[in-house]
């Protein structure tokens, strides 16, 4: 019991094992903080560089490892082998499981045959190169399949320990035919191979319900809870950093504000509960059109308060937003609500404002936005007010037809 302790449960094991916990966290972060902001439909450049840099991250991870046994061994990093190779083995699994792209998982793949004594090439003269190939070949089917069920492996827990049993006990098996390990020795790094795979999956599960934590908190925060587009305080921030950006450079910028015209009128005489439906139904087509225009500038929409909304355009000047506000409208005539078999005749008017030089807050812009929206409002509702001067939809149309 002492010789086992003193080989397999030293301080310096203990050392290694919160290390390679760390090095987990950061791959699981980078992971997460990139899924956020870079997706499929993001510019073929931008992906590659992300799953260059995610390449790049596990490469590293692996060398900080070899560089850690390389100091608390005096200089020979396979000394604590057992440890070395599951601390090794674990990282890269978790790696190209968490790290969601090709690249990785090439990288993994290219592994075995990055390490000593395989760059000396001493398998060729080894009578065990044909299990070499066997076992690689089980390897790459293994990864293969993990990466093609991400999803699955991430969430089924047998599937998951599957997957790493053979993992971890196909690179024993390479690790056995260059090092020739003993067996017994082998059969004791992959018990502690689970128990490493455990504490990481245990890390990496409670990272993942951290995000989860975080993203609910960012959408409370930041998302109106009825119609599910971004709030009022979403706004706030939002418009300072677009306020900056239009002011910095030469980019247009246009402010639209609209509500619903006689909204009071349908919680007065359908209760509450349908002028709900009404701003859901609202908010729903608005940012359906602006999602739809694929090629074409498009807005942010925030629910300002009550019944108001406001659309922030980048790169569009006010004929153009005109246009889209046009089509808005179009839309809410072409798709009618119905309540219980009743059809509502839901209107808006609006106000459109741009970005000038000039303005020096955004409280300045939405003021003078909100002008013109009531001008909508005083004019009849059911109308648009660009710049001061108030048109009827049927006024606007041969506007944005130009």
């Amino acid at each position: 019991m002492q010789n086992f302790i003193n080989n397999y449960l030293t301080i310096t094991d203990l050392v290694v094992l919160l290390i390679t916990v760390g090095l987990i966290t950061v791959i699981t972060l980078v992971s997460y903080s990139i899924e956020k902001k870079v997706s499929a439909a993001s510019p073929f450049f931008i992906r590659l560089g992300v799953h260059i840099l995610e390449s790049a991250i596990l490469i590293v991870s692996i060398l900080v490892l070899r560089e850690v046994f390389t100091t608390v061994n005096n200089g020979k990093f396979m000394q604590d082998a057992w440890l070395y190779a599951n601390a090794q083995i674990a990282v890269s699994f978790y790696g190209f499981l968490i790290l969601n792209n090709r690249l990785v998982e090439l990288v993994t793949l290219a592994l075995p045959f990055l390490y000593n004594p395989s760059l000396n090439v001493t398998r060729l003269d080894s009578p065990l190169w044909p299990l070499f190939i066997g076992i690689y070949f089980v390897l790459l089917t293994t990864v293969d399949y993990a990466y093609s069920h991400k999803d699955d492996m991430l969430i089924s827990s047998y599937k998951y320990t599957i997957a790493q049993t053979v993992y971890g006990m196909s690179w024993w098996i390479l690790l056995w035919i260059d090092y020739h390990f003993n067996p017994l020795q082998i059969l004791i790094s992959m018990i502690f191979f689970e128990v490493f795979m455990a504490i990481f999956r245990l890390t990496e599960v409670r990272l993942r319900a951290s995000f989860a934590d975080y993203k609910d908190l960012e959408i409370k925060a930041n998302y109106d809870a009825l119609t599910g587009v971004r709030n009022r305080s979403n706004l706030n921030t939002r418009s300072k950093e677009l306020f900056e950006e239009f002011k910095q450079s030469d980019e247009l910028g246009t402010i639209a504000m609209f509500d619903i015209d006689h909204f009071k009128k349908f919680n007065d005489t359908y209760g509450h509960e349908t002028g709900d439906e009404v701003l859901r139904h609202v908010a729903h087509l608005v940012e359906r059109e602006l999602l739809s225009r694929q090629g074409e500038p498009t807005g942010e929409l925030f629910r300002y308060g009550g019944e108001e909304f406001i659309i922030i355009f980048k790169n569009v000047d006010t004929a153009e937003s005109a246009r889209i506000v046009y089509d808005i409208r179009k839309t809410l005539a072409d798709i009618p609500l119905f309540i219980n078999g009743t059809k509502l005749d839901v209107t808006m008017c609006f106000g459109i404002t741009a970005v000038t030089k000039s303005d020096e807050t955004t409280k300045a812009i939405l003021e003078r936005v909100d002008q013109y929206l009531y001008q909508s409002k005083n004019n009849g509702r059911n109308c648009v007010t660009i710049e001061g001067e108030t048109y009827s939809y049927d006024n606007l149309k041969p506007a944005v037809a130009e």
